[in-house]
């Protein structure tokens, strides 16, 4: 009685006896409660439970004497009303990164979780397009795709009025299904690029000779085989190089000019290296104050 705020007194009732006075089905990744007839039912039941009881806002109680909590919104706290309840179906989702992990299996990866779940997703629209069924399971698809497109487009706004238990939950279930495929679509990613690091990168010909270069190996080769005439020398050093790299032999005239195009790239840097140097060492000379040369 001392509450004076509802959003408070929603609060306080959820805490003692629960707001949601229906147990409804949990997270359901085949969206049975829409596609299966005794699934649907079980809404069917929920749905004339809640047409037919008035009294779901409020709960009689005995403390001394018997009183009455009552939490039936007046029209200007309906939509507060009814966006507690959402946020309380919404509450119930599973942290679908630990919930994707456990699920899934070589036989039912991520990729094959995702096809499925936009499979429902296509399965319903088309239904919805087509409108050969009015019944209640397109009813209830409908306010399921409501929630499901407001959440994939941003668009989540909650209701501005008093809406039925059944309407809250189909909605929230729209809006974490929406959430369960944006988690798969992302599970899906980060196992691409777990893949790509794990796959070997191999250098090309030209950089697996640079990497031998760089590490000493090719002149290591040219010092041992330095007694050879030119021509034993080229063919040996081809001939090494083409078995460490794994090439076949017939390749020793590729390495061989790969090996002058580096040696010319090498010869360019060191030049440059060195005339850069000498114009370090060469002294600035400017006039100073006096007319004077500062060396």
């Amino acid at each position: 009685m001392g509450l004076k705020k509802y959003a408070d007194k929603l609060i306080f009732f959820d805490h003692l006896f629960g707001i949601i006075p229906f147990p409804f089905p949990g997270f359901d990744p085949e969206l049975a409660f829409l596609f299966q007839k005794e699934k649907t039912e079980e809404l069917v039941g929920i749905y004339k439970k809640e047409r037919n009881n008035r009294s779901l806002t409020e709960k009689k109680f005995s403390y001394g004497k018997d009183y009455i909590f009552n939490i039936r919104p007046a029209n200007s706290n309906s939509a507060v009303y009814s966006n507690y309840i959402l946020s309380s179906f919404l509450l119930r989702a599973p942290e679908f990164a630990d919930w994707i992990n456990q699920t899934k299996t070589p036989e039912r990866p991520v990729e094959y979780l995702l096809d499925r779940a936009n499979g429902f997703i296509n399965d319903i629209e088309c239904r919805l397009q087509s409108k050969q069924d009015k019944g209640f399971s397109l009813q209830c698809m409908a306010v399921f795709y409501k929630g499901f497109y407001d959440a994939f487009s941003n668009q989540v706004y909650g209701p501005g009025k008093k809406r039925k238990f059944i309407e809250l939950y189909l909605y929230a279930q729209g809006i974490i299904y929406s959430n369960y495929i944006n988690s798969l679509k992302t599970a899906l990613q980060q196992a691409r690029l777990t893949a790509d690091e794990q796959i070997p990168q191999h250098l090309d010909l030209s950089g697996q000779i640079n990497l031998l270069q760089e590490l000493g190996v090719v002149d290591f080769l040219k010092s041992r085989y330095a007694g050879l005439d030119a021509l034993s020398f080229e063919n040996k050093l081809a001939e090494i190089l083409c078995l460490i790299t794994g090439e076949n032999t017939d390749q020793k005239k590729t390495v061989l000019q790969l090996l002058v195009s580096l040696n010319r790239q090498r010869q360019k840097q060191t030049a440059k290296t060195v005339e850069n140097t000498m114009h370090q060492k060469i002294p600035n000379r400017d006039v100073g104050e006096r007319g004077k040369l500062n060396v």
